[in-house]
């Protein structure tokens, strides 16, 4: 369980603009929907070998803050989401190429999770804008942003946050860029006094995680109540992360849903704990026939074996029955089903379509941990 709440707290990875430094990054196939700002090469990029410790440096919250969160307050008339994305700000040109700046198209990745966020919680939603907007162009984008850095410049803001006072919770977005935050949110955090309040952090990243740019914030509002509960992703992973953020919304107790409709939804849904030493992973099962067999056949102890170089096996005791089973099509983190052998299968690689492979779900936490696994583990239902 250890490990659950480290993943769940950190998810260190980094997100950086290399060659520049700016770190939203522009990749063709995945970040169609990305708010993220990406460098040319990695070569030339600044060294982005921080620490998962590292990146979440940033100081843990007062008592009053942990109380804060604690109490799980869901007045949602006090809760402002404010966020800074490239595609709020910058004015598309006519031949702005989709594949080499995918970022720049809306939706953005962190416009993407801010709303995402406004939708949990209710709260009123802030979109922070240059009265200067960006080039749509990367590579003039990235040239004025590392200008803009090594200025310490505050852009001008097209407005502050009207009756800032009635807000006591603050929910802010933000992309890493250069290791850090857009100047823009600077001038936001000078010119809205966030003193006393709560603030929830959201980053979008590359390969340079959150680098320094909690420590950033931090200093930049230092009588703020910063919560060292920060949601992160990948810019890649931004556009299917929806689950993952209201989730974490719900854990800090700002969801707008009743406590009966959030465990209406959980009922729906049906997790299983993978353990093995310290380590636990999470997945999430479908409604397919193959896994009702396995989940009644909880709790197991059973010794998990290696296989291949992408997977990981185990035998129930029970054979499963696969009639209504949807057949394996994921990549890594796909829990499967082969039926001739009668194994569980636990990819943490990626694998080819099998007649005989059957899915039984998918890891959302801990998948990374699975290459790991080796000798008894433990298999029992996520009662909450």
């Amino acid at each position: 369980m250890k490990k659950i709440l480290s993943i769940l707290s950190a998810a260190a990875m980094v997100f950086s603009l290399t060659a520049c430094g700016m770190s939203e990054e522009t990749q063709t196939n995945a970040s169609e929907s990305s708010d993220s700002v990406t460098a040319v090469t990695e070569e030339a990029a600044l060294d982005n070998s921080v620490s998962e410790t590292e990146s979440n440096d940033h100081g843990m919250a007062t008592e009053e803050a942990e109380s804060m969160e604690q109490s799980g307050d869901t007045d949602t008339t006090n809760i402002l989401v404010a966020y800074f994305s490239w595609a709020d700000n910058a004015v598309l040109a006519d031949d702005v190429d989709a594949v080499a700046s995918p970022s720049v198209i809306p939706p953005g990745n962190v416009q993407q999770l801010a709303g995402w966020v406004q939708e949990e919680t209710g709260g009123h939603l802030f979109s922070i804008q240059v009265t200067d907007p960006y080039p749509s162009d990367w590579d003039e984008c990235l040239a004025r942003a590392n200008q803009e850095r090594g200025d310490d410049a505050r852009p001008q803001l097209e407005e502050s946050v009207e009756n800032l006072e009635s807000y006591d919770v603050v929910f802010l977005g933000y992309p890493n860029w250069w290791y850090g935050v857009p100047m823009a949110l600077l001038s936001f955090l000078e010119q809205n006094d966030l003193s006393g309040k709560q603030v929830y952090l959201f980053c979008s990243h590359g390969t340079g995680g959150l680098a320094n740019s909690v420590e950033i914030i931090t200093q930049a509002a230092p009588d703020a109540l910063i919560s060292d509960h920060i949601f992160d992703c990948y810019e890649e992973d931004a556009a299917s992360s929806q689950e993952a953020i209201q989730n974490w919304v719900r854990e800090l107790g700002y969801s707008l849903e009743t406590e009966g409709e959030q465990e209406g939804k959980q009922a729906l849904s049906r997790r299983i704990l993978v353990q093995f030493g310290e380590d636990t992973v999470v997945y999430e099962l479908n409604d397919s026939t193959a896994a009702d067999s396995l989940y009644e056949q909880l709790p197991l102890t059973i010794e998990v074996e290696d296989y291949s170089t992408n997977e990981k096996i185990f035998y129930p005791p029970e054979e499963l029955d696969t009639s209504n089973s949807p057949m394996a099509q994921g990549g890594a983190g796909t829990l499967a089903y082969y039926a001739p052998w009668g194994d569980v299968v636990m990819f943490y690689g990626d694998y080819g379509e099998n007649s005989s492979l059957f899915e039984l779900g998918q890891a959302v936490l801990g998948g990374e941990l699975v290459s790991e696994m080796s000798g008894t583990i433990t298999i029992e239902a996520d009662n909450g």
